[in-house]
């Protein structure tokens, strides 16, 4: 990697959590890892928003930046901006960190990205259930522009240390939360739509992502990436 793009990756972080310019929604919208008492689970705010009604009637969109509940094209979405919370019908989750690395290791291995860099998000899940639930690999998408990217679940699952889905075997009793990461390989130029056009997606448990989310991909959470959390 050059010394510019790598420059340019380092700055990710700080460029996620202070943009907030707005951009298309694109698809759908136009140490160590462990489990934690339910003490430390996020809090949902509560929206006033209906699940029902459309997201641009509920200005839950990427000109207004509303965040909450809302139907499109037949998918239920719940949509927070970054340093926000989505609360599914057993998950709730947010972000609580990014970071970018030109390469990853752990287990006495070191692996390359087949594009540029890994983007690294840490995530808090919590299992607003009454049973046992499972957080799964491959169960979030990182949306770029018109673009869609599945989590790179090799490197999670041989590599990464702090993968969340291997954390406690990706178990969270009921009112507990798990934290860790979920990784996807990118290049600098996604890296540069990331702050204008930036979503994270995320599934309830039990479901997986779908590169193309339809009717049938069920409920999803998204967290725009380019916009922060209002106050």
């Amino acid at each position: 990697m050059g010394k510019n793009v790598a420059l340019a990756l380092s700055l990710l972080a700080v460029s996620m959590i202070v943009a907030a310019c707005g951009g298309t929604q694109g698809v759908g919208l136009s140490g160590a890892t462990t489990a934690t008492s339910a003490s430390q689970r996020p809090v949902a705010r509560n929206r006033h928003t209906d699940p029902r009604k459309s997201c641009d009637a509920q200005g839950i969109n990427s000109t207004q930046l509303g965040t909450g509940a809302c139907t499109e094209g037949g998918v239920q979405y719940v949509v927070a901006n970054y340093g926000g919370v989505v609360r599914l019908n057993t998950l709730s989750a947010a972000i609580v960190g990014v970071t970018i690395a030109p390469a990853d290791k752990g287990h006495g291995r070191v692996v390359s990205p087949q594009r540029e860099a890994f983007l690294r998000v840490t995530l808090q899940v919590q299992n607003t259930g009454r049973t046992p639930r499972r957080f799964n690999f491959g169960q979030t998408m990182l949306g770029i522009g018109g673009d869609n990217y599945s989590e790179t679940i090799g490197v999670e699952k041989t590599v990464h240390l702090e993968s969340i889905a291997a954390a406690n075997g990706g178990v969270v009793g009921p009112g507990e939360t798990l934290r860790g990461d979920v990784l996807f390989d990118i290049t600098h130029t996604d890296y540069e739509q990331l702050s204008r056009s930036g979503r994270f997606f995320i599934w309830n448990f039990g479901d997986h992502a779908s590169g193309q989310i339809t009717r049938s991909s069920g409920q999803v959470g998204q967290i725009r990436l380019y916009a922060a959390e209002r106050g």
